[in-house]
């Protein structure tokens, strides 16, 4: 029997989180009598997930089940009303919010009490309730999976689909349990968030004016100043939503592809209506972050008499019949601002690019029976996590990659997707939080650091965006300095005419960074990782800073010295065009391998 629990948490409360989950894996070691062994927690980001497995000799009783989720629901109930309580606390005594608030208050009562009135009632009503919504939600975040081997039958439970249990007895032998375990919470945010969306549609139009008298006009410009930055706080908004809308379609495809869920039954119109509403979400999330943008640039240009033709206006009660309109709207844009990055907050920015891996609940470690053994360099389920702050970034979640001796390699894919942090770990540059890194055989990461250095100095090559070379040394010092360092002389002047003549830039040999050019610089880090001749050489976005003639330049070399000297080469680019060069494309998104 193996069983699978999934619930959210508040990722800031560190301390809290570690008391719940040994609570929760207590519970299951006490109720389903397992060895603690056989029980496994992980907290990821706004998640805790946990796994529990015996053997029976005998049918496991679902009334033991149904008993032990019930007292981990029970125990998380008062887990949650802690939450909800230090939240209350939080908004209530939130300097910045206190701060900003007032700030657009004196603007408002200075075009009419009234409408400061009704904005300090709508943002009090509003925080107040939000500590209750969040309580609801993470209330109803529970999931448990009950895969009974002995009878062939599933049991899923789904707080999203309340009071209703599922008993499906012909799951598919392809049907991959664990990978359900973290798609089921999303759905409970969609909801929300449209509704955040739809009122965040606003933004400022009309004609722009200002008060010729400067402590009204002091007034409106703070007032600018901290709406403008509210907004800014939400302008990466789209790529979080988006980001969510993508994870349910994996879902959707995933449970289209098996029978875990019935047709017509409640969860599946649950499905059902989530994706009516991601389909008119996408619409709506475009339209929001146009109109986010322009309501941006319009606060940055409000006061641009070279942009607006701005009014300047004596009368007080005509400024403030002018202003009116603009601060009705604004202060509404200010409330919509302030709980949006509140949801964002609680959630996290980086939900959505979270999937439950199985492999990090897996205890066997990848031996070196598991790599190629045509490969120089073999990843076994690497995983890479920083924590930011209150935001944790999953870099890399559980990849697997085979380079060949000789081979050359484009690491291909969009900012953020892991494509650096992925190179670092392969170099030995950074060390991964989970998995393996197999270099020339041998267990890269479990070398001291000086073994590490070494393996970087006589076996690697590194060219970088930025170049990295020594300011202070001229081009050929700079080529020169991987040998000086590894204590090569023989041949070395020689080896060093070579290298600046194969990337024509034997002429400025004596010239220092500062004199050349981009496209020269990026030939001098080039013959620089090539002077020791490595086994391996790796590019971090080679072409990053050139212009695209000098880029293709740049890389009809590095082509040029692969064909030539069969030097196994991995490439980090986001440009399909540079990408093209290799021999073989691998795609990663979002820390994880695609194709």
């Amino acid at each position: 029997m193996k069983a699978y629990y999934s619930a959210l948490i508040d990722k800031s409360t560190l301390p809290e989180n570690a008391k719940l989950s040994k609570k929760l894996a207590s519970i299951l070691k006490r109720d389903l009598k397992t060895r603690k062994s056989k029980i496994q927690r992980k907290e990821f980001n706004t998640f805790i997930f946990l796994s529990a497995e015996k053997q029976f000799q005998k049918t496991l009783d679902t009334k033991t089940l149904e008993e032990t989720q019930k007292k981990m629901r029970k125990q998380l109930e008062k887990y949650y009303l802690k939450n909800r309580s230090r939240l209350e606390k939080k908004l209530k005594n939130s300097q910045e919010l206190k701060e900003t608030s007032q700030i657009v208050g004196a603007f408002l009562r200075e075009i009419d009490p009234k409408v400061q009135k009704v904005f300090n009632i709508e943002l009090k009503k509003h925080l107040s309730e939000l500590p209750t919504k969040f309580y609801e939600i993470q209330s109803n975040s529970f999931t448990a999976i009950w895969d009974l081997t002995e009878e062939n039958t599933v049991l899923l439970y789904l707080s999203a689909c309340p009071d209703q249990s599922f008993k499906l007895p012909q799951i598919q032998p392809q049907t991959d349990l664990e990978a359900m375990v973290d798609k089921i919470e999303i759905l409970k945010r969609l909801e929300d968030m449209n509704g955040v969306l739809e009122r965040l549609k606003c933004g400022l139009e009309g004609t722009h004016f200002k008060s010729s008298e400067n402590e009204t006009q002091n007034k409106l410009e703070m007032f600018l100043r901290i709406l403008s930055a509210k907004l800014s706080a939400l302008q990466n908004l789209d790529k979080a939503i988006l980001s969510i809308f993508k994870l349910f379609n994996q879902v959707d495809d995933y449970f289209s592809q098996t029978n875990v869920i019935e047709p017509n039954s409640p969860c599946h119109r649950v499905f059902e209506e989530v994706t009516q509403k991601i389909d008119k979400g996408k619409v709506l999330v475009t339209e929001v972050q146009e109109k986010l943008e322009m309501c941006l640039i319009d606060l940055k240009d409000y006061l641009d008499e070279t942009k607006n033709g701005v009014k300047t206006i004596t009368s007080k009660e005509e400024f403030k019949l002018s202003l009116l309109n603009t601060a009705e709207l604004s202060s509404d844009l200010f409330i919509e601002a302030e709980l949006s990055k509140l949801w964002i907050d609680f959630f996290s920015s980086d939900i959505p690019f979270f999937a439950f891996q199985s492999t990090l609940f897996n205890i066997k470690t990848p031996q070196l029976s598991d790599a190629s053994a045509e490969s120089i360099i073999s990843v076994r389920g690497l995983v890479k996590n920083y924590t930011l702050g209150q935001t944790t970034v999953y870099a890399l979640r559980g990849v697997d990659i085979d380079v060949k001796e000789g081979e050359f390699v484009a690491i291909i894919g969009n900012s953020g997707a892991g494509k650096t942090t992925l190179l670092n770990c392969m170099a030995g540059l950074d060390d991964p939080d989970y998995g393996i890194v197999f270099f020339k055989g041998k267990d890269l990461h479990s070398l001291d650091d000086k073994a590490k250095s070494k393996a970087r100095l006589l076996d690697m090559g590194f060219i970088f965006q930025n170049y990295a070379l020594l300011p202070h040394f001229n081009a050929r010092e700079n080529v020169a300095l991987p040998a000086d360092i590894a204590g090569f002389s023989k041949d070395l002047r020689a080896r060093i005419d070579e290298l600046l003549k194969g990337v024509s830039i034997d002429k400025q040999a004596k010239q220092y960074p500062a004199q050349l050019s981009g496209g020269q610089l990026q030939r001098v880090a080039i013959a620089r990782a090539l002077t020791n001749r490595p086994k391996i050489l790796f590019a971090d976005e080679p072409t990053g800073d050139l212009d695209s003639q000098t880029g293709k330049q740049v890389m009809e070399l590095i082509k040029k010295f692969h064909e030539e000297t069969k030097t196994s080469i991995i490439i980090i680019t986001h440009e399909q065009e540079i990408a093209n060069y290799a021999q073989r494309q691998i795609k990663i998104e979002d820390g994880l391998i695609e194709s």
